[in-house]
């Protein structure tokens, strides 16, 4: 199975690159430094507050490229909780291939299918892959481990966790998004009167950091609302999302 994402930067060679022993780093392909250097500087502090799944992500990626593979994968873990996509389809792909982790394909499986509930189609071609893949006892495991891990790591759970954390934390700094103040978050603005500006003029104001913040939760819970239920609120089945994939 093959990444056919492009979004994972910081995470590329989970699936392409040959693999590590636990206490050596990744190496990257030549094409993946500049996206390696990125991911290697400091997570802002400040985007835990308001969207964890992107700051755990981020945390994931330097700890993979230290050679710190446990933690990456907490981390991951952490952020998919949070109904990190990109995490979640991460450990998909590391688990069905063995790539850093212990091979497990239904385990893998189960972690694309969750990547996949809102039909991007930057995860599903590879969850439908995957799924063609399995053997009919691998569906079945699958099947096992997607539902006992719906109650954490389901948007129906972790989607609207995340967006009241989102909402809550953004409430806090409204004041300055509405009326023209300033904000100072740890990693993600600069502070006032930084680098000597004149008049102690803040970098960022607060309408500004408002946009960049709404921007990113777009992105963030991009096609939340395409998830699809059935009878009371129960995800279909993968087999069936599998089914309707390939007519």
């Amino acid at each position: 199975m093959k990444s056919l994402t492009s979004f994972v930067l910081s995470l590329a060679a989970l699936a392409a690159a040959p693999l590590a022993m636990a206490s050596e780093k990744p190496q990257p392909l030549p094409d993946q430094q500049d996206a390696v250097s990125r991911s290697l500087m400091p997570c802002p502090g400040g985007l835990e507050r308001f969207l964890p799944g992107d700051y755990y992500f981020c945390s994931a990626a330097r700890s993979y490229w230290s050679g710190h593979d446990g933690l990456a994968r907490q981390s991951l873990l952490n952020a998919a909780s949070w109904g990190s996509k990109p995490a979640q389809y991460a450990l998909g792909v590391m688990y069905f291939n063995g790539d850093h982790a212990q091979k497990n394909r239904p385990l893998g499986l189960a972690w694309l299918a969750l990547a996949s509930e809102r039909h991007d189609p930057a995860y599903e071609p590879t969850f439908v892959s995957a799924f063609q893949q399995v053997t009919p006892e691998e569906r079945a495991q699958a099947n096992a481990y997607w539902k006992d891990m719906k109650g954490t790591y389901a948007d129906a759970v972790a989607a609207p966790r995340a967006e009241r954390r989102f909402d809550r934390e953004y409430q806090r700094i409204a004041w300055a998004v509405n009326f023209g103040g300033s904000v100072f978050i740890d990693g993600v603005t600069l502070p006032y009167g930084y680098a000597g500006i004149p008049g102690g003029v803040p970098l960022q104001s607060g309408f500004s950091l408002g946009r960049m913040l709404q921007t990113q939760k777009a992105q963030y819970f991009y096609g939340y609302n395409s998830h699809v239920f059935v009878g009371d609120a129960e995800l279909v089945p993968i087999s069936q999302v599998t089914t309707a994939r390939s007519e």
